[in-house]
């Protein structure tokens, strides 16, 4: 099981201390601040090459958003359909350490993640898409999707060819973050997540991760993030209450989506065309 918080600093520190490679990178420095500072830029310099190959996996994704969004647009004119985030491309170094940590379930087992299988955290390249609707978050996923779904290669547009020519996807879907089953959800999170990797031999084991969202999820994230997240990277003491009352919210937050998807799709011009039932409205469909 994953690292209390409490044991996060001091995992921080034993990764420094005892498992960061010293003897290949010069000589330990005395103060801690300046040992941290080290491992800090070694994890920049490792981390730049996920930079490279988001830009790239990037590159091969925004053709496929232009044309849904050229097509949303003919129906429903002016209306935001989705933009891109990858204003933190790479994962930071801080960041990047803190994941290590909660990795470690404590000394009595070697780190599971260290900095010789540091590749082995699957976020280190990522970039975030974030939609409008519940509906453009199933719309998106799909068409990313469908390059590696055989049943739909002879469908496939130029540009989803070049993406499935270039990029394999894990487990050839994304992961489903939103529906989850309330006794099955750990956390707040809600998105659809994919992770690609290079087809070139030399780079297949470089994962960069894609997150699919809304613009509700987005705003949930980033306020989780400040209030929760890096309080607790920074080892300060966060009341339980508070993370209860974020986990509430982004529950919330997932209702008024679900509010806003049927408002929307009640609104729609009658001239649209389906482009198929998404996984929400089956899930509001089932019997109970």
């Amino acid at each position: 099981m994953p690292a209390s918080e409490a044991w996060i600093p001091e995992a921080r520190r034993r990764l420094v201390d005892d498992h960061f490679p010293w003897d290949e990178v010069g000589t330990r420095p005395e103060m801690w601040e300046d040992r941290l500072s080290e491992v800090y830029r070694w994890l920049e310099q490792h981390s730049a090459l996920y930079r490279l190959i988001a830009t790239g996996l990037l590159a091969r994704v925004e053709p496929i958003l232009d044309q849904l969004q050229a097509a949303v647009l003919e129906v429903e004119p002016d209306r935001l359909f989705v933009k891109v985030d990858a204003s933190h491309i790479t994962k930071s170094p801080e960041s990047i350490l803190e994941k290590m940590a909660r990795k470690w379930p404590g000394l009595e087992q070697a780190p599971p993640v260290s900095f010789h299988n540091v590749d082995q955290l699957n976020d280190l390249g990522r970039f975030r898409i974030v939609a409008n609707f519940l509906g453009d978050v199933d719309d998106i996923t799909r068409h990313l999707s469908e390059p590696y779904d055989a049943r739909k290669a002879s469908l496939l547009t130029p540009a989803q060819r070049l993406l499935r020519d270039e990029f394999t996807l894990h487990d050839n879907r994304f992961e489903d973050l939103i529906l989850v089953p309330p006794n099955s959800r750990t956390s707040g999170e809600r998105c659809r997540k994919g992770r690609f990797s290079p087809r070139q031999p030399e780079l297949r084991g470089h994962q960069v991760e894609v997150q699919i969202v809304t613009l509700l999820q987005e705003a949930w994230d980033k306020k989780d993030h400040c209030l929760i997240y890096e309080r607790v990277r920074r080892g300060e003491h966060v009341p339980l209450m508070h993370q209860i009352i974020c986990t509430d919210l982004s529950a919330q937050l997932f209702v008024a989506d679900s509010q806003f998807e049927q408002l929307r799709r009640e609104g729609l011009p009658r001239r649209e065309e389906s482009t198929g039932t998404s996984e929400l409205q089956e899930n509001q469909r089932a019997p109970a």
